[in-house]
């Protein structure tokens, strides 16, 4: 039977995180038990069909779906959450819907696209914070995840992905209790990221500027411009069609051409050498509205990841309305994308349609920050957990 705790019917409030699934049930908790204890109870609720784990998960805010069964074993989270859309419905009411969530698994993976439709479709800001599930896991968890990531995608406003392979990459001699640790706490950094997000500051929390720039496409070009009239002081790397570079003076920024779909080199000596070293993060910015971004954005994370660097994407997605066609290539390239970095952030384009190259400056500055807090806090300390 589903049901919802006493407590999940609020009055509206500023922000609610849903933990869907087992992972994003594990993610809810761990925010929740942050800073001593403050944060209990706060703004959290989570839903499963498991009544074990919700009563494991410490928050009285819970919501019980109907366990709707395939075949013996197979659980349809879809069928589940649409017979109790109602009772989703009474968990979202906030400003902002934060939804949690690990890809891959089948039961989470088709209801936090439903709790994120919910959530646009009542008015408030909504975000996706999920991972992409281990290679050990297989490729169908792999696929499952990845088609999942593109049902989300079209219910938020923002997403941050977490590839867990990196977990594998960076943290390989860690025991898997450890490894999911870290995933909780990069996952709750994200959420905090989120509750903060808004369009009122008119400069980064952080002040951060120690991350490479790759800017692709005229989106990326137009932020490579921009974070050099702001003086920028690290490397700016500007991947263009030749008929769109926005140049810079050279001393500013390093200016090569990527051009996809025909018979002109690339500089791969330039680029290669441009995203050797491990001193600081990469930062990959297009808007995957069209070529050359989608096809590039994955070749140069993946070549990034290769020469040693931790890679993040930052990325725009066209609106849904602009058309089955052009949706499908975008999710695609975010697909191919998130499985090629460690980490992506992305943003509807409805959502950016007011000054997108500012936002994405200040973007670099503050992921800049929470990526180097993530480094010394997963690398070299511990995980932090109450």
């Amino acid at each position: 039977m589903s049901g919802l705790s006493k407590n999940v019917e609020c009055q509206p409030t500023t922000v609610r995180i849903i933990g869907v699934g087992g992972a994003g049930i594990n993610v809810a908790k761990y925010w929740r038990n942050e800073e001593d204890g403050k944060r209990a109870d706060k703004f959290v609720a989570v839903c499963d069909w498991d009544a074990n784990a919700l009563e494991r998960s410490g928050v009285t805010a819970a919501l019980q779906l109907d366990e709707c069964k395939i075949w013996p074993g197979i659980w349809s989270g879809a069928e589940a959450a649409e017979n109790n859309i109602e009772a989703i419905r009474k968990i979202l009411k906030a400003q902002k819907v934060i939804v949690e969530v690990g890809l891959g698994c089948k039961f989470g993976t088709e209801v936090a696209p439903i709790v994120a439709r919910e959530a646009k479709a009542s008015g408030a800001f909504t975000a996706g914070v999920a991972s992409l599930p281990f290679k050990m896991n297989g490729s169908k968890s792999l696929q499952c995840g990845l088609d999942g990531l593109r049902e989300l995608a079209a219910s938020c406003d923002v997403m941050f992905i977490l590839n867990n392979e990196s977990m594998q990459r960076y943290y390989g001699k860690l025991l898997v209790p450890d490894a999911m640790e870290r995933i909780n706490m990069i996952m709750s950094c994200a959420t905090d990221h989120f509750i903060d997000y808004g369009f009122m500051r008119d400069k980064p929390r952080y002040q951060y500027s120690d991350a490479k720039v790759v800017g692709i496409g005229n989106t990326g070009a137009d932020l490579v411009d921009y974070l050099r009239k702001e003086k920028y002081r690290k490397q700016l790397l500007s991947v263009c069609k030749p008929n769109s570079t926005k140049s810079g003076k050279p001393e500013d920024a390093a200016l090569l051409q990527l051009v996809i779909g025909n018979d002109e080199k690339a500089d791969f000596d330039g680029i290669t050498k441009f995203l050797d070293g491990k001193e600081s993060p990469v930062f990959v910015v297009a808007n995957l509205d069209g070529e050359p971004s989608i096809k590039s954005a994955p070749f140069l994370a993946r070549l990034a990841r290769q020469m040693g660097s931790i890679v993040v994407g930052l990325v725009i997605l066209p609106s849904v309305s602009d058309g089955a066609a052009k949706w499908s290539k975008a999710i695609t390239g975010l697909q191919n994308l998130a499985t090629s970095t460690d980490a992506v952030f992305a943003y509807s384009s409805d959502f950016l349609d007011y000054s997108p190259i500012p936002r994405l400056g200040m973007e670099v500055s503050d992921i800049g920050g929470f990526v180097k807090y993530l480094i010394k806090a997963a690398k070299w300390g511990k995980p932090r957990t109450k």
